[in-house]
Parts: structure tokens; sequence; C-alpha cells
């Protein structure tokens, strides 16, 4: 009996062992290719406001989808990834006051109006600047911490 329960105790561990690895893609972008988690740090997910006021948006959702909205044109689908080794630690770029950039591989997933092309990756920044208390995607687009 005791042989069964520690053989259970293993088997149960071993699963939450595999479950709690990173998942860690390759993904090329213009010749480059990028390893990448859908390991997202919590202080990076939520809604983005243009000057932390309202549109144009980027919101990102734990699940690594999200809309991306350019200036005067309806926000776009996108699906997203954080830049990682080959491990699944995520990179980040250490700044001066304690600021950090990371950053994400996105996808567009709609808006084929040229500048966004269906399929088409690109690279984004997210900067944390604790000093300030917010998150910053290009330098215009603000979430509170």
């Amino acid at each position: 009996m005791k042989i069964n329960i520690l053989t259970l105790l293993c088997a149960i561990g071993f699963v939450h062992l595999l479950n709690a690895q990173t998942k860690v893609e390759s993904i090329d972008l213009k010749g480059t290719t990028y390893t990448v988690t859908k390991n997202f740090p919590n202080e990076i997910i939520g809604l983005y406001n243009y000057e932390g006021i309202g549109a144009p948006i980027v919101k990102l959702d734990g699940n690594g989808f999200g809309l991306f909205q350019p200036h005067m044109v309806d926000p776009i689908k996108i699906e997203f990834w954080i830049d990682c080794d080959a491990n699944g630690t995520i990179r980040k770029q250490e700044g001066v006051n304690g600021r950090y950039q990371y950053t994400l591989l996105i996808k567009y997933l709609d808006g084929n109006n040229g500048n966004y092309p269906i399929g088409d990756f690109d690279l984004m920044g997210v900067v944390v600047l604790p000093d300030l208390g917010y998150v910053s995607i290009y330098g215009e687009r603000l979430k509170q911490l």
C-alpha cells in the first residue's frame, strides 16, 4: 500500500514538473530567428491607452492574444510572444532608475491595410518604468503598474 501511494505521488509530481516547464518556440522574423515564449510577466499584461487617456490602444491578454491600434485605424488583432533564451528565461534589458525593457514578437492576425499585412511579424518594445509607476509601449501607450 505504501508503495502504491509513493508511486502515485511521484507520478503526480512528474506531471506537475512537466506542466511547469516553459514552452519555447522559434520564430523567423526577416531572416533572424527569435526564441520566444508565452510565459509573460504579469506587469505587462493589460490595456495601454494613448498618453494614458484613450485610443489608439494596445491590449495584451495573458493568453498571448490582443489588439494593436495604429493611429487613425481600427484595432488589429495580434498574437504575441516574449523574447527568451533557449531555456525559456525571459530576456530583460536593464536601464537606469530600475527601468527595464522586454521585447515582444507580434503577429498581425487581421487588418490587412498594407502597412500591417496579415501573418507578418514585427517587434514591439515594452518598457517598465517603476520609478514613474507605469509601463509604456512606443513611448505613448501607457498602463499603470
